[in-house]
């Protein structure tokens, strides 16, 4: 596969830096207590013309990081009005979240970093100001390590229709799609009012000396035709219901045409066995009688033959 070549669409702050003839982003550099970012230099707007619940976004991201305690990479949406030159500040925290705590306390921002160490999976999510919202903490289950400097995919898809954004991971080569996840419930019509934001990622590397990496990135807006992004109005254990009746006519209609057609390939077969019987019957009378002696008439062997009709002689 062509590898990405990182160009002016986004900009780094922080310890990062590209590398590998632009091909890579490191992201946090060889030393502890390093911090790093990257944005999309243009502001994207999420919600235009009057069909706002058709619209699903979704990022994609292929990095590294070491398995230790402290390592931690984060999603970041902000509005387009933050200074971006403020993402080049550094916090010393121990979260990736730290400088929006820090330089975006009054900003309405929706984050959330993740970790994977031997401890388990764990992430943090941050929705509304930094200043007065609450970090919501959470743990998910799979098998994530990243050894000797293996690669992870991650996945984040928002759809405005259920108001949900979801998060997925694969290892390379995994035959399972995208998994495991953890999602959450946001409004981000509502959280932004319509307006445009800026989509980057920022990585913290703690105690660790271990550098972080980006080796790709993209980021896509749809519009689904609204017929299919429309809800029906269910209950609240109700969904789509069959029609029953229908389904029980075809079925019915089905399982007599295979009785019809094996009840053709039966008789045919035997049609077929009698013929082949009826003509090994005669070509064996006639060689009798090529090769049989001349029997008396007195003792004339006569031929009785019974017609056999719905069971009875």
């Amino acid at each position: 596969m062509e590898q990405q070549v990182f160009d002016k669409s986004v900009a780094l702050f922080g310890d990062s830096k590209l590398v590998n003839v632009s091909s890579s982003i490191q992201l946090t550099d060889s030393v502890s207590q390093s911090e790093g970012r990257v944005f999309y230099r243009k502001p994207i707007h999420l919600f235009k013309g009057k069909e706002r619940n058709s619209v699903i976004f979704s990022t994609y991201f292929s990095f590294s990081m070491p398995n230790e305690i402290g390592d931690v990479l984060a999603f970041v949406m902000v509005p387009s009005s933050l200074d971006l030159s403020l993402f080049g500040k550094k916090d010393y925290s121990s979260s990736a979240l730290g400088f929006l705590l820090e330089y975006a306390k009054n900003e309405t921002v929706v984050a959330f970093e993740f970790d994977i160490s031997k401890r388990g999976n764990r992430a943090r999510i941050l929705i509304g100001r930094p200043e007065s919202a609450k970090i919501r903490n959470l743990s998910f289950v799979g098998d994530l390590m990243m050894n000797n400097g293996g690669t992870l995919n991650c996945m984040i898809e928002y759809e405005a229709s259920s108001k949900r954004m979801m998060v997925r991971f694969r290892k390379p080569g995994s035959i399972k799609l995208l998994d495991p996840f953890f999602s959450f419930s946001v409004d981000l019509e509502k959280t932004w009012k319509g307006g445009e934001v800026m989509v980057g990622l920022s990585s913290a590397n703690g105690n660790s000396s271990k550098p972080h990496f980006l080796y790709s990135w993209s980021f896509e807006i749809r519009h689904l035709d609204p017929i299919w992004v429309q809800p029906t109005p269910f209950g609240p254990n109700e969904g789509l219901k069959p029609d029953v009746s229908t389904e029980v006519e075809e079925g019915r209609e089905r399982s007599e045409c295979i009785w019809r057609m094996l009840g053709t390939l039966v008789l045919g077969a035997v049609c077929g066995a009698l013929g082949a019987m009826s003509a090994m019957y005669l070509w064996t009378i006639c060689g009798v009688r090529r090769s049989m002696a001349v029997v008396p008439e007195e003792c004339a062997v006569s031929i009785v033959v019974v017609a056999v009709k719905d069971g009875k002689k």
